[in-house]
């Protein structure tokens, strides 16, 4: 009975011990399963989704014509500006420094510095010139032409004004 009981013990032992790995296999199972259902689940609603917008149309009604208008050129300005001096960038050893240049005979130029303001009409051939009075260091000078129908062209030009030699 010693030997049936063993046995007994054995089989139990060998049951429990397969019970055990087909558990551990119906969990692998269970999970690539679970993943297949969803995967499938997931095309075929993507499907029907996808067959739903095919067959889905919009009433006229509710459809706006589409217009485009191409860009028109652009004008090209009816003003210019050009100027002789001062150049950009320039250092000049005199607080007095002549400004110069050719704009429309029509136009107006209105020349700013940081301490002065000047209006200047030029000649019939559209030339100007004018003289004015910079500070100590870096001046920024704004020209700008301004044609009859309020058309502008402006420069700006920095010139510094210096003592030292260079």
């Amino acid at each position: 009975m010693i030997i049936l009981s063993r046995q007994r013990f054995i089989d139990k032992g060998k049951v429990l011990s397969y019970h055990l790995k087909t558990r551990r296999l119906m969990k692998k199972e269970s999970i690539v399963l679970s993943f297949i259902a969803v995967l499938i689940g997931i095309l075929v609603a993507g499907g029907l989704f996808y067959i739903y917008q095919l067959t889905k149309t919009i009433p006229n009604t509710k459809i706006k014509p589409i217009s485009i208008t191409l860009p028109s050129a652009t004008p090209t300005p009816s003003v210019f500006l050009s100027l002789s001096s001062p150049t950009d960038e320039s250092v000049v050893g005199n607080r007095t420094i002549t400004i110069s240049g050719t704009t429309n005979p029509q136009s107006t130029v209105a020349i700013i510095t940081q301490t002065d303001q000047q209006i200047v009409t030029p000649a019939e051939n559209g030339n100007f010139s004018t003289t004015v009075t910079i500070e100590n260091g870096e001046n920024p000078i704004e020209i700008t032409s301004i044609a009859p129908d309020g058309e502008e062209k402006t420069i700006e030009r920095t010139v510094t004004f210096s003592t030292e030699e260079f």
